[in-house]
């Protein structure tokens, strides 16, 4: 079991102030795992040492580390002290997964959102993509022409399919942005995939976009992208009515 750091103690000493918010605690505390202060599976000193090193009060602390641990970062065993999670996508994302999945038209906003979102990324993938690339994603469309029927395999060659345009959109903060949407959104996803006419749809845009990578040609493969978004948002609308 991996033992408070010590250099933390140094880090932690600055006084944030007496009058200062939790906030302004869970800021410091998130400061310290993006330094590389804390690191996945690192245990944090005890709340009485948190306060004192921070100069804030025991209840704010406490406070600080409830937030934390809402947001996937700290994992608070009880009786055994306070840890850094894993830092996965799945623990980090889960408080907006759990948003998106509240209502339906958390939903529906999400997909308007990649309406606009994606088409642009497909638009620089069409000058981008590798031929590796190119020829993963025809793979990928090949596997949904062959079997249909199957919503698991669809699901899995779906999430892949998109992954690979977003990769190849060469920018790593779009490309990243694009995967949390896709990552917010996959709940619902699949719970959509699941119908026929749905799944048969998106095959057929799927094909239209490759093509358009295929062709090297930007502004094609943005509309076509583009009118696959709206699909998919036209078919969320039919099952949930948002």
């Amino acid at each position: 079991m991996k033992q408070p750091k010590l250099q933390l103690v140094k880090t932690l000493s600055d006084p944030i102030g007496k009058k200062t918010v939790s906030e302004m605690v869970v800021q410091r505390i998130l400061d310290l795992v993006k330094t590389g202060h804390l690191s996945a599976g690192d245990k944090l000193p005890s709340e009485r040492d948190l306060a004192d090193q921070l100069d804030v009060s025991r209840p704010t602390v406490r406070e600080a580390l409830r937030a934390l641990s809402i947001l996937g970062v700290l994992e608070i065993r009880h009786g055994g002290g306070v840890y850094v999670t894993a830092l996965n996508a799945e623990e980090l994302l889960s408080p907006m997964d759990f948003f998106v999945s509240l209502n339906a038209q958390n939903m529906a906003e999400l997909f308007d959102a990649r309406i606009h979102f994606e088409p642009m990324l497909a638009s620089l993938a069409a000058e981008r993509l590798t031929d590796t690339a190119l020829a993963r994603l025809a793979t990928l469309v090949a596997a949904q022409l062959a079997d249909p029927e199957d919503a698991e395999l669809f699901h899995d060659t779906d999430v892949e399919f998109h992954k690979t345009i977003l990769e190849a959109s060469g920018n790593d903060f779009l490309s990243r942005f694009g995967k949390l949407l896709q990552v917010l959104g996959d709940q619902g996803r699949q719970a959509f995939q699941k119908r026929k006419s749905i799944r048969h749809q998106s095959i057929e845009d799927h094909q239209i976009i490759l093509a358009a990578l295929q062709a090297r040609d930007p502004a094609a493969s943005q509309r076509a992208m583009r009118q696959h978004m709206v699909n998919v948002r036209n078919a969320l609308r039919e099952v949930t009515g948002a």
